[in-house]
């Protein structure tokens, strides 16, 4: 455990990341915090290998942590990125959803991710997303200040009829009209 925790102090290259990998990837115990290391690259839209690894990786911890709301939500964002059907980028956001349905830190990118799928959600998954929208509306912290103003972007883009479809499925949550249209700005 030691020798893992001084490993990981001094991982700099994708290299190093990948050996890392191997080695501790099969101890058991540290198996899903070695595949983390391999997280660590950032996507470039441009490198789609990288997102594909990601995937994979990704498909990896989920086989060993499969409770992780935040592993099956990155998952889902990475088969939008790589492409995948819309049928298996829903069944990752339903699972994190269903294996953290309150857990504040992912509600909000989650809420976000599922209002730019809108018209491709089925009616439970679409009160889901308006559910985790509250958050949004109401920002205490930093991060759901920064997905506010996401979402509001990404309305801005939304044809009216998706809007005002949104608008509802907000309100359904019990939020007052008021507070909806004062911030969302419809």
């Amino acid at each position: 455990m030691v020798h893992f925790s001084f490993v990981t102090m001094n991982i700099d290259s994708s290299e190093k990341r990948a050996e890392f990998v191997n080695t501790w990837g099969a101890v058991p115990g540290l198996a899903s915090n070695a595949l983390q290391v391999g997280l660590t690259d950032e996507v470039n839209p441009s490198d789609p290998m990288v997102a594909y690894r990601r995937r994979e990786i990704l498909s990896e911890i989920l086989s060993i942590k499969p409770l992780s709301s935040m592993d099956w939500f990155s998952l889902s964002t990475m088969r939008l990125a790589t492409d995948q059907s819309t049928e298996d980028v829903l069944a990752a956001l339903r699972l994190s959803m269903l294996t953290g349905p309150n857990e504040a830190y992912i509600m909000v990118k989650r809420g976000v991710f599922g209002a730019s799928l809108w018209e491709s959600l089925s009616p439970d998954l679409k009160s889901r997303v308006a559910y985790d929208l509250v958050p949004t509306l109401f920002p205490r912290t930093p991060t759901e200040g920064a997905e506010s103003g996401k979402l509001q972007a990404l309305l801005s883009t939304k044809p009216e009829p998706v809007r005002q479809e949104i608008r509802e499925a907000l309100l359904a949550t019990g939020l007052p009209p008021k507070e909806i249209g004062r911030r969302l700005g419809f």
